[in-house]
Order: C-alpha cells, then structure tokens, then sequence
C-alpha cells in the first residue's frame, strides 16, 4: 500500500514538472556604456544590438526636462548636485542604481521611470519603435542643434524628435506648428506650466527661467508571456541635453 501511495505520488509530481517545465527566465540585454559616445550636451551616438529573444519588442528612450536659470557646458556639472541643478542630479543619482552593471538584481519596473516624470520620446514623422528602436538595433545619433530654431532630431533634420502627451493626458506648451519640439521657450520656461495637464515633463522651480536641458536613458524593452506585462532590461544613461531656443 506504501509503495502504492509512493507511485502514485511519484506520478503526480513528474507530470507537474512535464506539464509546466521548468519556469522560463526573462532577460533583456543593458546597452554598453561603451555603445554610447557624447559631444557634450548636444550630441550621442548609440549603437544597439538586435534583440533576438521571442518576448522582446524593441527598445525605449526616456527623457525629462528641466529649467534653470543658469547655463551649463558639461554633464559633471550638470549632476553636481548645486542649488541650481539639483533636480536634475536628484534623478541622475535615483536612477544610478539601475543602470549600474554590477548591480544586476535592480531592474526597473512600469513605474520606475513614471513616477520621476520620465516619459517615451516620440517621433514627429514614424513610430520611433517600429524605426530606430526596433528590436533589428543598428546606429543612431540624437542630435541638438547649436542654432536657434532648428529641432532636435535623430540621424537626420527630417526625423524631428517629439515630447510626448503621454497619450493625451497632457498638452504640452507652447502651442502651434510645431509645439512639440524640443525647443527652450517662454512658454518651456514658465513654471507655472509644469503642471500635469501641461508640461507634466518638465521640471523647474519658480518663476521663469531661460534655459532647457533633458536627461535620457535607453532600456530594452518586451513582454512577459506569462502574466503579458512589461519586462524591462537595465537602462543606460544616454546625455543631458541643451535645448536649443526657439528662435
């Protein structure tokens, strides 16, 4: 009777382990710290290898942009942490532990990034996921123009890099042709704007201020087959950016 019970114990726990398999690891590769080469607070070229994995769906840039009243030529400054960029090295310090490579247990969740008032770059003219930040990788370069008037872009002037809405929970400002460009403007610079339902990705302190910058990471991203949420690999830090004025 024992020996019974034992067999058919036996016989439950193996077709368990041969119905279920053992339970499937997802891992999404970090972008090497190596991929990405910056000019100052303008540029970055970033190469991103093919994502083979069957959860994989491509990759994301985040951004979000802070005003201050002071100009800055270099990152070190920009983190340093004074009275002016604060903001910006309270993120940067936040987020470090993610994008540490040695750190491989801190991985970023869907709030990660949201709750810093983090959001998805976008495109003006394609699906920045479907093109640039497909899971096919390749090379790209994020450029900010030093001239005034001309928008930021990837690769070349006609891909325009876009602010979000976050889906149209926000209306950024300013308004009209163009209005979602990474412009520094009167209306950019307003604190009284950086409010949820308008600039709800930037941040300043009070008043008006005359400058622009935003801070980037690029993650892996795809989706867990088993519960089909969002499944992020380690993020790295791109560059500040300096926004250049509208006209």
């Amino acid at each position: 009777m024992n020996r019974q019970k034992t067999l058919v114990i036996f016989t439950l726990c193996l077709f368990t382990l041969l119905s279920c398999g053992i339970e499937e690891f997802f891992s999404l590769p970090q972008v090497e710290e190596s991929a990405i080469k910056r000019e100052l607070t303008n540029k970055a070229e970033i190469d991103i290898l093919p994502l083979t994995n069957s959860y994989a769906t491509g990759y994301i840039i985040y951004y979000k942009i802070y005003i201050i009243s002071t100009p800055y030529g270099t990152v070190p400054e920009l983190i340093s942490n004074n009275s002016v960029t604060s903001r910006i090295a309270s993120d940067y310090n936040a987020l470090y532990s993610y994008t540490d490579k040695s750190n491989a247990s801190a991985l970023p969740t869907l709030n990660t990034f949201k709750n810093r008032g983090f959001y998805e770059l976008e495109l003006e003219n394609s699906n920045i996921r479907n093109t640039v930040l497909s899971t096919s990788g390749g090379s790209f370069i994020i450029q900010f123009p030093l001239t005034d008037g001309e928008p930021p872009f990837i690769n070349n002037p006609d891909n325009p890099i876009y602010r979000s809405t976050d889906g149209g929970s926000f209306n950024p400002k300013p308004t009209g042709a163009g209005f979602r460009y990474f412009f520094s403007s009167p209306e950019m610079n307003d604190y009284a704007n950086a409010i949820p339902t308008v600039n709800a990705d930037v941040s300043g302190q009070s008043g008006v201020s005359e400058h622009a910058y935003t801070l980037m990471y690029i993650v892996a991203v795809g989706t867990n087959q088993r519960n089909f949420s969002r499944l992020y690999g380690k993020p790295t830090f791109i560059n500040i950016f300096k926004l250049p004025n509208i006209n």
